[in-house]
């Protein structure tokens, strides 16, 4: 059995420094029913806001490892630190339709406008032959920061 990986938080995302958050309606790839609603960067940490569209469960995410989430941008990796009411792997959780899920990633620099999140090693190969797998990962690609 496949645990999925992601965060909650049922505020919008705050700023505390450098770049707005922004508005974004960015669908997951291969039909997973979340959207990427958010991106900040604050002082230490990108942070990215998803909105579950459907009731999900038994839903973590991984600190460290092959399944853990990255940001993808200019050929680097910034990981994943953690987030807002998230649930650590191994333990799970449901989320109702509606909840929006936040991951805390290494900050992005300001020079850094296109990224994508992929969901740990299962996403990565995923990317490269989507039929590799049963289960849907959470990747979301060519995200456009202003």
């Amino acid at each position: 059995m496949r645990v999925i990986c992601p965060v909650v938080l049922a505020c919008c995302l705050v700023d505390v420094g450098t770049a707005a958050a922004e508005p974004l309606q960015v669908k997951a790839e291969n039909d997973v029913p979340v959207t990427m609603i958010d991106a900040s960067r604050t002082a230490d940490f990108t942070l990215i806001g998803l909105r579950a569209q459907v009731a999900l469960t038994k839903v973590c995410w991984y600190a460290d490892g092959d399944n853990s989430p990255y940001l993808l941008a200019d050929g680097r990796r910034y990981r994943y630190v953690g987030g807002s009411n998230v649930t650590a792997c191994p333990s799970q959780r449901d989320y109702a339709a509606g909840e929006i899920m936040v991951l805390s990633f290494e900050r992005l620099g300001p020079e850094v406008h296109d990224f994508s999140l992929v969901e740990g090693r299962g996403g990565e190969s995923q990317l490269v032959d989507p039929t590799s797998s049963a289960t849907r990962f959470w990747n979301f690609l060519r995200v456009h920061l202003k």
